[in-house]
């Protein structure tokens, strides 16, 4: 999506080949559910045709803030620092 505007099944389509070429798995994922999430967060607009856009990666990592992975690895090195 940082390379322009897509449509809903452009979308669709390309987070399905993502997760294809890097799982090598085929799912239908469930696009519609991901993009309102994205919606709510301000990670994700769409325009008056309905053409979807992104923020910058940069910018949504801010938005959403600290992941879980990155708290269960921040858990893990606390832990490590009473074991020694």
């Amino acid at each position: 999506m940082e390379q322009g505007k897509v449509t809903r099944q452009d979308l669709d389509r390309a987070c399905e080949d993502l997760l294809k070429d890097e799982f090598g798995v085929s799912c239908n994922f469930d696009v519609d559910d991901a993009v309102k999430t994205l919606e709510k967060l301000g990670i994700v607009t769409r325009d008056s045709i309905g053409r979807y856009q992104c923020v910058g990666l940069k910018r949504a990592n801010e938005i959403i803030g600290t992941t879980t992975e990155e708290l269960v690895v921040k858990v893990r090195e606390g832990a490590n620092e009473y074991v020694k």
